[in-house]
């Protein structure tokens, strides 16, 4: 049993740590505000918090066309995924001191 929830632990921790987040805060998290825009560019916007710290909120989109669906070689009719738009949000938590304190990743797509 108790390999059992080692081997779980590990997994979770592995999963977690090859995340599109879990590379974002390894590169981002502890460095200086100036680093982030060196490499990640002008955010799309920055919203000031009342603590006096900023959220600086990168957001990308791209349309993804149609996907070819493979349904067999004898089939009469093409078949294709819908058009889709991927979006793509940075969140990046920077402190008075321009520390980057933490930082948010999501993905949404959207038919």
């Amino acid at each position: 049993m108790k390999q059992i929830l080692i081997l779980v632990a590990l997994s979770l921790a592995l999963l977690t740590g090859c995340t599109m987040q879990g590379k974002l805060t390894r590169a981002y998290e502890g460095k200086k505000w100036e680093q982030v825009q060196l490499s990640e560019g002008k955010p799309t916007r920055v919203e000031n918090r009342a603590n006096g710290e900023k959220v600086m909120v990168y957001v990308r989109e791209k349309n993804l066309g149609k996907a070819r669906i493979n349904t067999g070689s004898f089939q009469y009719d093409e078949f294709a995924s819908p058009p889709a738009t991927k979006t793509e949000t940075t969140r990046f938590y920077v402190s008075k001191d321009g520390t980057v304190k933490r930082v948010e990743f999501e993905r949404d797509y959207e038919r």
